[in-house]
């Protein structure tokens, strides 16, 4: 009997139901596939999208629907393996170890002296120690206090560069501030703890700079790009497109950060190391423009060059308005410096809170590049050479005062930005040149005059 023409009618619509899902169900794998190759290149097709330009559309993702549909022999698909990221640093410890204490029963126990230096001060040796395998960091800081009595020990903490690259119109920094002159006759001697230095670099040529490094050990040097770029803030030649602060000071700089991937950092113990350099040298002011977290062994140590009478400047840190507070900068002997635009408006990046001192130009800042030229830069790593630079000449103004003194007397004649008064986002205000400074019956003047 034939069948009926609603049954036949039905019959054909469940084929051509079966048919489509079957399809799909084949479909569906190619084109996951396609997307996931797709993804683990990066944005757009091919995987080679990036910051460096626009992305284009890949074959079969942007192109017309009539080519994506048309029936086509599959094609095989490679996909790319992402860049794998560095592998975290296995935890360390930096110790200030007593004189004369021997490492024997750390080393006994597991513990590896990764690098050690013997410190020109009473603390004794500055030693790096892996932590023994299958030891935690806090087990194995109370070992070592123990195995080695008393040992002051912290994680070996990392900082890190305050710098972004920026773009936008030149800048007027100098005379945001009334940098106008450069006292010939002011030449103190400043010091700075930063990545490596391109002594080559024209802005840099015939300067009064001497350059270190640290023990990095195994690891990496830094690039050249931030260092040489505050080295040319605080000393470039006068014949470049924006002259250092202090074209005839001395500069001792200290190159004391690493590479780690594609990352700069600086561990606890470099830093550490690169101050009791800094003490031996006899440096009038330390740039630190660089913020990580607080470590007790570095604390020793920054209190140690405080009490020698030096003074010590550091970036706020680049973490936001509600970041946690950014060391070295947040010490009681270090000042720490924020960014202002060229309107006197905040750096929207900056660290902000009770720690924050004194604010100066760190936004579309232009400095040297690390080979040759210059760019504009922005962060509170470039906001601290003023202040950095401002307070060495007003010391050798005044080498009677005390560093608290003469620091009092910079934060007196700030200009005073935000709320008025001290606020934890600008401090006591933008910073002034020396010369703009009148108090205590004393004009502090860059001539010299």
């Amino acid at each position: 009997m034939a069948d009926h023409p609603d049954i036949n009618l039905a019959r054909r619509r469940m084929l051509r139901k079966i048919g489509l899902g079957a399809g799909l169900a084949y479909i569906a794998p190619a084109l996951s596939g396609l997307s996931v190759a797709r993804a683990s290149g990066g944005s757009g097709g091919g995987g080679s999208s990036g910051p460096s330009g626009p992305s284009r559309p890949g074959r079969g993702s942007g192109g017309s629907t009539r080519n994506s549909t048309r029936q086509r022999e599959p094609r095989r698909v490679t996909q790319q393996q992402p860049a794998r990221p560095p592998a975290p640093r296995p935890p360390e410890i930096v110790a200030l170890v007593p004189a004369g204490q021997p490492l024997g029963p750390a080393l006994a126990a597991g513990f590896t002296a990764l690098a050690q230096n013997d410190l020109g001060l009473p603390d004794g040796v500055l030693v790096r120690f892996g932590l023994p395998q299958g030891r935690g960091l806090s087990d194995a800081l109370a070992d070592l206090g123990t195995l080695l009595p008393g040992t002051l020990a912290d994680e070996n903490h990392l900082y890190r560069p305050d710098d972004f690259l920026c773009e936008g119109a030149d800048c007027g920094a100098h005379a945001m501030i009334g940098w106008t002159g450069w006292p010939s006759a002011m030449r103190p001697r400043l010091g700075m703890i930063d990545t490596g230095i391109n002594t080559d670099h024209p802005a840099l040529q015939g300067r009064r700079l001497t350059v270190h490094q640290v023990d990095l050990g195994e690891r990496d040097s830094a690039g050249r790009q931030h260092g040489t770029a505050i080295a040319a803030m605080l000393v470039g030649s006068v014949e470049g497109r924006v002259p250092g602060l202090l074209p005839d000071a001395t500069l001792i700089a200290v190159e004391a950060f690493h590479r780690s991937g594609s990352t700069e950092q600086a561990d606890a113990f470099s830093v550490t190391s690169a101050l009791d350099l800094m003490l031996r040298e006899r440096v009038d002011a330390i740039n630190m423009s660089f913020s990580g977290p607080a470590n007790a062994v570095l604390e020793r140590m920054v209190a140690r060059a405080a009490e020698a009478g030096i003074a010590l400047v550091a970036a706020a840190g680049n973490g936001g308005p509600g970041a946690e507070p950014a060391y070295p900068a947040a010490w009681p002997d270090v000042i720490a410096v924020t960014a202002v635009d060229h309107r006197e408006r905040i750096y929207r990046q900056a660290n902000q809170g009770p720690y924050v001192a004194l604010a100066a130009p760190g936004v579309n800042v232009w400095t040297a590049a690390s080979i040759s030229g210059g760019r504009l830069r922005s962060g509170t790593s470039y906001a601290a050479p003023f202040v950095t630079a401002a307070l060495a000449v007003e010391r050798l103004r005044a080498p009677d005062l005390a560093v608290e003194e003469v620091t009092a007397q910079l934060f007196a004649c700030a200009r005073d930005l935000g709320e008025a008064g001290f606020d934890p986002v600008f401090g006591h205000g933008l910073v002034g040149a020396p010369g703009q400074c009148h108090g205590a019956g004393q004009v502090f003047s860059v001539s010299g005059e």
